[in-house]
């Protein structure tokens, strides 16, 4: 995701539980290769003031990593992209700082209450939803097949 930002001309900012520094390598047509070194900070009230686009990429967490404190946080007409998982983000509360304009939208890949999320998640205008596609890859998919095949040989051992 910090890639795709930088190739697009964004500020990458990275907020973790604990500080680290990791090199990127982008990769272009001709050869080139630029390198950016990311330092990740710990501290919310700076991170979430300063972005203007938030994409939730956490594992699953115990309870909401993103509520109320941290909405209050974010600047004005802040952007969010949750494709991590449901149920870290309180989509309650999203909703209502999207109705008082504090939040200008938000996509959500992924729900708290999966498959059916919740009516006013559906019909607000100011987001965009998809039915949790984000594991949609060919890597994933490649991995999902080998299980189900692991198990299949499995149950037809068991026989």
């Amino acid at each position: 995701v910090v890639k795709m930002g930088i190739s697009l001309g964004m500020k990458a900012k990275v907020l973790t539980r604990k500080p680290r520094t990791e090199t990127l390598f982008l990769d272009f047509f001709d050869g080139q290769t630029v390198n950016f070194e990311i330092t990740s900070t710990t501290n919310q009230e700076d991170f979430f003031k300063e972005v203007d686009f938030l994409s939730i990429n956490t594992p699953k967490s115990d309870g909401y990593i993103i509520d109320t404190p941290q909405f209050e946080m974010m600047k004005d007409g802040v952007f969010i992209v949750n494709t991590a998982r449901g149920g870290v983000l309180n989509e309650v509360t999203l909703l209502q700082f999207i109705d008082s304009g504090k939040i200008a939208g938000a996509a959500l890949d992924v729900f708290e209450n999966e498959p059916t999320p919740e009516l006013p998640l559906l019909m607000n205008p100011n987001l965009s939803l998809s039915p949790h596609l984000g594991g949609n890859t060919v890597d994933a998919q490649e991995k999902i097949g080998a299980e189900l095949a692991a198990q299949i040989i499995d149950i037809k051992n068991k026989l």
